[in-house]
């Protein structure tokens, strides 16, 4: 009994770590993405909240609340390339550089956010 108990744990935490080590293709992305998708950013413990419309048409809009109460508006143009979504956006902290980010499954609707080796953040989406 014990055994079995002990099995199915490690097959759920297997499990679970199996879709955190996962990264979304360029397919899935573009499937989540292309016909346009609003995605909740950050959340508890992140150190910010806030949500970005991604259009469609290339542009994406929106905004995010640091806990420190600054507001960072976030207007800009994205696109997927390979497998990563890559946005230049007008303000915060990487104003005008294109950055390509690397996004992780951590559940069917998040993801943790990756800037080459660098976790920068979670997404989600309903």
């Amino acid at each position: 009994m014990h055994r079995t108990i002990l099995t199915v744990l490690s097959m759920m935490f297997l499990g679970t770590q199996a879709i955190a080590a996962t990264a979304m293709i360029g397919k899935e992305l573009q499937a989540l993405l292309s016909d346009g998708k609003v995605i909740a950013l950050g959340g508890p413990k992140e150190g910010y909240s806030g949500e970005i419309s991604v259009l469609k048409d290339g542009t994406a809009h929106g905004q995010v609340k640091l806990d420190s109460g600054d507001v960072i508006s976030i207007d800009g143009v994205w696109h997927i390339s390979g497998n990563t979504f890559c946005r230049t956006w007008k303000g915060g902290r990487d104003a005008g550089k294109a950055v390509c980010e690397a996004w992780n499954k951590t559940g069917p609707k998040s993801v943790s956010v990756l800037n080459g080796k660098e976790n920068i953040g979670i997404n989600s989406w309903k």
